[in-house]
């Protein structure tokens, strides 16, 4: 017998906490599964994202309503993903693409926090440069491939894991800020853990990019896993509000084999997906590795504002 689906609940924005919301979207599916496969890094749950809806004060998109923090963070620590495993190789080239680009910004190597570090594949393209890392995963399947790669990496969230108050030079966190419940307050926990001169560097989704108006509903990043969609300027006073002050919002582009992007097309038209694929298969072109930068993927840098008041629990 199948499990019931939880509850959903409306709920306020995550950022400034008010109720006066407008929907901007809202999906045609009817098929509602539920559980850690849901949110696996390499999910097809692409065009089933309940409803979107915009606050009228600051702006900020987000689902509402959807399934409380508790249900939420239990089904990350179900999620398993092999797929993601096959495709590390583009993973790969993909952290090693955006640590250029952190290195290009941050100005000295200290120890690294990777939150969301799922199966660690960044804490080793980080640690074979000489960066002391460390990961946090919810995932404990993620978590235990990584830490059979040597690294330590706790379970669970920054709240849960023993981390020394301003023990990190750097904290990143690819892909989780949309996947968070209350942004403000875990982005308030990751300063509390960074050194005074230290650095967050995040990256997330860009809903106002032009591939994301021109696609609507189609646009393949509109999941129930993502529970906010920023822009430029909402995710930086989302960061501005857990105190720490937007350097500069770059591109982060992509790296995927073709055959994983016919995968993906298969959510969609799953005929189309599947010729797609076959066809790659002969002509030996299946894991052939593509560079994606639509503008609907960007990374925020950012350092602690020694002028913020806040608490992480805020």
């Amino acid at each position: 017998m199948p499990e019931p689906s939880p509850r959903l609940d409306e709920v306020p924005c995550p950022l400034c906490h008010g109720t006066d919301v407008i929907c901007k979207l809202e999906d045609r599916a009817t098929r509602r599964d539920t559980g850690g496969s849901l949110l696996a890094c390499t999910s097809l749950d692409h065009g089933v994202f309940g409803r979107i809806v915009q606050c009228r004060n600051c702006g900020l998109q987000f689902r509402s309503p959807r399934e409380d923090e508790a249900t939420i963070l239990s089904w990350y620590g179900d999620v398993e993903d092999p797929v993601y495993l096959a495709e590390e190789p583009a993973r790969v080239a993909t952290f090693s693409r955006a640590l250029d680009q952190l290195e290009k910004r941050v100005p000295r190597r200290g120890p690294l926090l990777d939150v969301g570090c799922y199966t660690g594949v960044f804490l080793d393209v980080a640690a074979k440069r000489g960066w002391p890392v460390t990961g946090v995963e919810p995932s404990r399947w993620a978590g235990g491939v990584a830490r059979a790669r040597g690294y330590t990496v706790h379970s669970g969230t920054v709240a849960t894991a023993p981390q020394p108050p301003g023990g990190f030079a750097v904290v990143t966190m690819w892909d989780v800020v949309e996947h968070l419940s209350d942004p403000v307050r875990e982005l308030a926990r990751v300063r509390a853990v960074t050194a005074d001169d230290g650095w967050l560097v995040a990256a997330t989704l860009n809903v106002d990019a032009w591939i994301a108006r021109l696609l609507g509903r189609r646009w393949p990043w509109y999941m129930r896993m993502h529970l906010i969609y920023y822009t430029k300027e909402t995710l930086a006073a989302v960061l501005a509000r857990a105190g720490w002050r937007t350097v500069a919002i770059e591109p982060y582009p992509h790296v995927v084999t073709l055959g994983y992007l016919a995968r993906k097309l298969g959510a969609y038209t799953p005929r189309l997906g599947r010729a797609a694929g076959a066809a790659l298969a002969r002509l030996g072109l299946g894991e052939r590795r593509v560079a994606i930068d639509l503008g609907d993927c960007i990374t925020a840098y950012a350092v602690k504002d020694p002028a913020w008041q806040g608490t992480p629990t805020t």
